[in-house]
């Protein structure tokens, strides 16, 4: 079977009989039919941004969680009311067999673990929308991703009506908890006895700053290419700001609080630890605009509290 695939892959004409929409992303331009109907969304959270769109994709890329349809809760109402039913692919790699038994006329990939040698197998079987260009790996605005999938779809109009009606949460919560504006916050994601932090271009940390926090200058010198960093468990010390939102299981959790230096922390001294639980880490992961209203309404109030009980550290050099 795979031999056939390979044979069918290598010869598949992907030309259109009306190209209606040219399409510019990181791995070059991509001609469009402007309605296409069967799309495969095979990076790690677009489908959030089809559903968003009104758009019920026939297959989709799991990411983590082992969600029914790769879908969580957040984005749950949106697919059911589009009655989508995608097949999913599990694993963090692209599976192009996969991708060509389902035949689709436009793959989305804004999202995913693809390199040009990638997007060229994939351009075989039907157009391919890359990431959008200008950014770094997995870099991009939410704002920038959705209008390239609106773009590609005909869904223009859909996507600014998202764009306000996210815009328009955001700017409520912030005038609802104006406490947060101007207070410095970090993100956490704890693995094994490492602690991960994040330059301000990660979308959690963005996530924070469209609530008016602001993100160290020092996670800028600090963070990779990549856009994070790793340093011990001991050094709290980074992290130890007027908030921290930490991402991790109840292990970690138990790890970190044990810990002599985050007990000796204002963050544990002051309760100024937010720790999400698992859809609130995958909501932080996904950063889509279905993600960001939901975790909006659960993490403020809680970031809120943190700062309000001893209200904003003395400031500190980076």
């Amino acid at each position: 079977m795979r031999a056939v695939f390979l044979i069918c892959l290598a010869f598949f004409s992907t030309s259109l009989s009306a190209q209606e929409v040219e399409v510019t992303h990181r791995f070059g331009v991509t001609q469009i039919d402007g309605s296409p109907q069967r799309i495969v969304s095979v990076g790690y959270h677009e489908q959030d941004f089809l559903y968003a769109l009104g758009i019920a994709p026939v297959g989709v890329h799991d990411w983590f969680g082992g969600q029914p349809f790769a879908t969580w809760e957040w984005a749950e109402p949106a697919r059911r009311a589009l009655g989508a039913e995608p097949e999913v692919q599990r694993g963090f790699e692209i599976d192009l067999e996969w991708v060509w038994n389902l035949q689709p006329d436009l793959i989305v990939a804004s999202f995913a673990p693809m390199d040009a040698a990638t997007y060229a197998r994939l351009s075989r079987i039907a157009p391919v929308v890359g990431p959008p260009a200008g950014y770094a790996d997995w870099g991009a605005p939410w704002q920038d991703e959705l209008r390239l999938i609106a773009q590609a779809t005909g869904r223009q109009n859909k996507a600014k009506e998202v764009i306000k009606d996210v815009q328009n949460v955001l700017a409520e919560t912030r005038a609802k908890y104006p406490a947060l504006t101007g207070q410095s916050a970090a993100v956490v994601h704890v693995t094994g006895t490492k602690l991960v932090g994040y330059g301000p271009q990660d979308g959690a940390n963005r996530f924070l700053a469209s609530l008016g926090l602001t993100i160290p200058d020092e996670f800028t010198k600090l963070a990779s290419k990549a856009g994070s960093f790793s340093v011990s468990a001991e050094r709290i010390d980074l992290f130890d700001r007027d908030v921290a939102l930490w991402l991790t299981d109840s292990a970690g959790r138990d790890f970190i609080e044990a810990l002599p230096t985050y007990q000796n922390s204002r963050l544990a001294g002051q309760g100024r630890s937010v720790w999400a639980d698992q859809n609130e880490m995958g909501a932080m992961s996904f950063q889509s605009p279905l993600s960001i209203i939901w975790a909006v309404q659960r993490l403020a109030p809680r970031l809120d509290s943190a700062i309000q009980k001893h209200g904003s550290l003395p400031s500190e050099p980076d």
